[in-house]
C-alpha cells in the first residue's frame, strides 16, 4: 500500500526546466531516489526497456519533447547513449506550418531512421504586403528623395564594367561552399572618390551580372527589398548566392544559419524550410556526413538500434539485474498511482508535469 508519510523531507527537487523530478521511496526496509519517468515506463509495462538502461549501461531514457521534467511514458523511448546525445540538436527547434505547407525539422526521423522529437508548431505569417505588390505601388508614387529612385540615379553611374574591375580588384579565397571572399574587412563596402556613394561589395556583385533593377527595389528608407546572401556569408560575392527579396523574408533566414545539409545511408535532410514551406530559393547550406556527425561512438552500426540490445555479457547482465533490485517491488499499478499522485499539468506538447515548485520537497512514499 502507497502512503506519504511526511511533506518536510529533503529530497531532489528540480530548480529549472529541464532537469528530472526525483522521488525518495521507502523500497521495502531501505530509501531509495529513483526518477519519476522511470516509474512512468514501469507503469507502462515497459519494464524490459528500463533494466536496459540501468547498471551502466550504454543505453538512456531519451525524452523525444525535449522536457526533462516530462512523464507522459508516449515521449518516453530506450536508445543508445549516442542517439539520445544526438537529439540535442534538436532542443528549440520548431515545426513551421506556412500557407498549407509543414516542415518537421528533426532528421531522426528520415536520415537516422529514429522516432522524431516531438516538437512545438509555429505558424509563419508574412507581416508584410507582397513583394511584387509593393514595387508596383512604389513605381506609382512622386518622386521623393527617400525613394529609390534618387538613390538608384546614384548607383546608375557604376556600369557592369566598373562594377567587374572592383570585384577582380578584391578577390579573395573560394571556400568549399562555392562563396568568393572578397579580402576587404567587415564592412565589405567600396569608396569610390568620384561617385557619391559607397555600395556593399553584395550590391557590386549585382551591378556586374546585370541587375541593377533588381538592386534598385533595395534602395531608399522606403524600400520594401533586401539583398540575401543565401550562404549566411556577409563577405560572399558570388552572383548565384546572391538574391533580392522582401525584408521580411530577409530575416526568415536566420532560422537556417549554422546549420548544415545531412547526409545518411544515401538520404539527404535539407534542413533549410524556404524552398519547400516559403516557396523561396533554399538557403546554401554546408553538407555533413550522418557518419562523421556521429558522437564518441564505439559501435556505429548499433546506433541507429531503436530498441536495446538483449545479447549482453554476463557481467553486464549482473550489473543490470543489482541495478534493477529496487525496481522489482514496484508493481505497474503502484508505479500508475504514483504518476497519477504527481500528474498536475498537462502543458500544450503533452508533457506530463507535476505541480511541485522548486522550494517545496516531495514526501517519502512506502512501496
Amino acid at each position: 500500500m502507497l502512503g506519504v508519510e511526511r511533506e518536510s523531507s529533503k529530497i531532489q527537487t528540480p530548480t529549472k526546466r529541464g532537469r528530472h523530478i526525483g522521488l525518495q521511496l521507502y523500497i521495502g526496509e531501505e530509501i531509495s531516489t529513483v526518477k519519476i519517468h522511470q516509474i512512468a515506463l514501469i507503469a507502462d509495462n515497459r519494464r524490459d526497456e528500463l533494466n536496459a538502461t540501468l547498471g551502466g549501461s550504454n543505453y538512456d531514457i531519451s525524452h523525444l519533447c525535449h522536457n526533462g521534467k516530462c512523464f507522459n511514458p508516449e515521449h518516453l523511448i530506450a536508445e543508445s547513449g549516442a542517439n539520445n546525445q544526438r537529439r540535442k540538436i534538436c532542443n528549440g527547434q520548431r515545426i513551421l506550418v506556412h500557407d498549407g505547407f509543414s516542415y518537421h525539422p528533426c532528421p531522426h526521423g528520415r536520415v537516422e531512421k529514429l522516432r522524431k522529437c516531438i516538437l512545438p508548431l509555429q505558424r509563419l505569417k508574412d507581416n508584410t504586403p507582397d513583394f511584387e505588390e509593393q514595387t508596383s505601388t512604389a513605381a506609382t508614387t512622386d518622386h521623393d528623395p527617400l525613394t529609390n529612385d534618387a538613390t538608384g540615379d546614384k548607383y546608375d553611374q557604376i556600369t557592369p564594367t566598373m562594377a567587374q574591375d572592383l570585384i577582380d580588384r578584391y578577390p579573395g579565397p573560394t571556400t568549399e561552399l562555392g562563396c568568393w571572399q572578397s579580402k576587404l574587412g567587415r564592412d565589405c563596402r567600396v569608396v569610390l572618390k568620384k561617385l557619391p556613394v559607397r555600395p556593399w561589395m553584395k550590391q557590386v556583385a549585382l551591378i556586374a551580372t546585370n541587375r541593377i533593377d533588381e538592386l534598385k527595389k533595395t534602395l531608399g528608407k522606403r524600400s520594401y527589398g533586401a539583398v540575401t546572401q543565401l550562404c549566411h556569408n556577409y563577405r560572399c560575392i558570388n552572383p548565384e548566392h546572391i538574391i533580392v527579396e522582401s525584408k521580411s523574408n530577409n530575416l526568415k533566414r536566420k532560422a537556417c544559419k549554422g546549420k548544415a545539409v545531412v547526409v545518411r545511408d544515401g538520404v539527404t535532410d535539407h534542413p533549410c524550410p524556404h524552398g519547400s514551406v516559403e516557396k523561396m530559393r533554399q538557403c546554401i547550406l554546408p553538407v555533413e556526413h550522418g557518419q562523421d556527425a556521429v558522437a564518441n561512438s564505439e559501435e556505429p552500426d548499433a546506433s541507429t538500434e531503436q530498441t536495446p540490445a538483449t545479447d549482453l555479457d554476463d557481467e553486464a547482465t549482473e550489473d543490470i539485474d543489482a541495478a534493477a533490485d529496487k525496481f522489482d517491488k514496484i508493481t505497474p499499478m503502484m508505479a500508475q498511482q504514483l504518476i497519477n499522485k504527481y500528474r498536475a499539468i498537462i502543458t500544450d506538447l503533452g508533457c506530463w508535469e507535476s505541480e511541485k515548485k522548486p522550494d517545496l520537497s516531495y514526501g517519502h512514499t512506502y512501496v
